[in-house]
């Protein structure tokens, strides 16, 4: 799989820099992608290379935002005509051509936001305006999550998230959980499943502040819908994993359940990077009680500093009875991958039933 940063290829950039001169005639596509394509450009990470493009721009660019804004726009609908889909991730770098000149110009920025997000989403840039003009952002947010466009309401959820995955933290979301708290009774049973999905992540988020709010939440709205109830479990999901009693009890598992047999077995005792883990797992019960089973396995990964770091994976739901053993085989691939760095040595897996750690074993990564 090629790294993530490749998505700006040579073509790309040709295409682009085309698109940019039939919107400005001033920026002419050689000079353009020679400045794109310095020296620093193949080491350049993605992040990176979003904010040099962005950088880039604004060198051709270096007006007031309201001489800037209406070409971003326009840039937009040439890529739109040129067949570039909506909420397109290529071109998140847009936004933070606003974070970068219209900081002070906050009501110009806000509607350029609002348009661009429906293009290539403005979850990140929206950030940089709550660590500068906090509250007057919240309330926009507040305005956002009634529009009539989805991807609208989806930026007010997933931007004010308080641990956004890749947004600059913002401490006062995380001092108070609950300020967005409206805008999450408001769309959590929206008609987009994009918008309800963000809704969920931005509750799970809550949940490691204070579960109980997220608790409270999630479970006074359960029974509207099966499919509204599996957006509340994802909600939930932290607190399932940390078998938390009253989230297990609310989709009917049940803590600290005993097996009759219990197996867990690694194909391969040495595997090397590059290579997969593969294991299987046998349960079985002498009841004729039907019980209701969350499996997921947890990773003890060896760090850099020798130190073990664990993540958990699901294995999905299943029921158990006399009649029905549960026996199933995973495989976990240890292919090197952008996001993340795998260390040799001894590593661990857990297997985990309804939030407890059940039984382990034992592997080693070699080099």
């Amino acid at each position: 799989m090629e790294p993530l940063k490749d998505i700006y290829s040579n073509q790309w950039i040709q295409f682009f820099a085309k698109c940019l001169h039939e919107v400005d005639n001033r920026i002419e596509p050689p000079l353009f992608r020679k400045m794109v394509l310095n020296q620093n450009w193949p080491e350049m990470e993605l992040k990176e290379r979003m904010d040099h493009l962005a950088n880039t721009m604004l060198h051709f660019w270096d007006g007031p935002p309201k001489e800037v804004f209406p070409d971003i726009l326009k840039l937009v609908e040439n890529l739109r005509n040129k067949g570039v889909p909506d909420f397109n991730f290529q071109y998140i770098f847009l936004n933070e051509l606003v974070s970068k000149i219209g900081m002070n110009e906050f009501e110009m920025s806000m509607l350029v936001i609002s348009k661009l997000t429906i293009f290539s989403s403005a979850e990140f840039v929206i950030r940089h305006f709550y660590r500068d003009h906090f509250e007057p952002t919240v309330k926009q947010m507040y305005v956002w999550s009634k529009s009539k466009e989805p991807m609208v309401r989806r930026l007010s959820s997933e931007g004010s998230r308080p641990f956004l995955p890749w947004g600059i933290g913002i401490p006062n979301i995380k001092k108070t959980p609950n300020i967005h708290i409206g805008i999450l009774e408001t769309l959590w049973d929206d008609t987009n499943e994009i918008v309800r999905r963000s809704v969920a992540n931005h509750l799970n988020d809550i949940s490691k502040i204070d579960p109980n709010l997220t608790l409270s939440f999630c479970l006074q709205r359960l029974g509207k819908s099966k499919e509204l109830d599996q957006s509340l479990k994802h909600a939930l999901r932290t607190l399932l994993k940390k078998g938390n009693p009253k989230a297990l009890a609310a989709f009917g598992y049940k803590k600290l359940v005993k097996f009759d047999e219990l197996a867990l077995n690694i194909t391969k005792q040495n595997i090397k990077i590059g290579e997969t883990l593969t294991f299987s797992i046998s349960l079985k019960s002498k009841k004729n009680t039907q019980t209701k089973i969350r499996l997921e396995y947890k990773i003890g990964f060896r760090l850099a500093s020798g130190k073990i770091s664990y993540k958990i994976f699901q294995l999905g739901e299943r029921y158990l009875d006399l009649q029905n053993a549960i026996e199933l085989t995973k495989s976990h691939s240890f292919r090197p991958i952008t996001t993340k760095t795998y260390y040799p040595g001894e590593h661990e897996l857990i297997l985990v039933a309804n939030g407890e750690e059940t039984i382990s074993a034992k592997f080693r990564l070699k080099k």
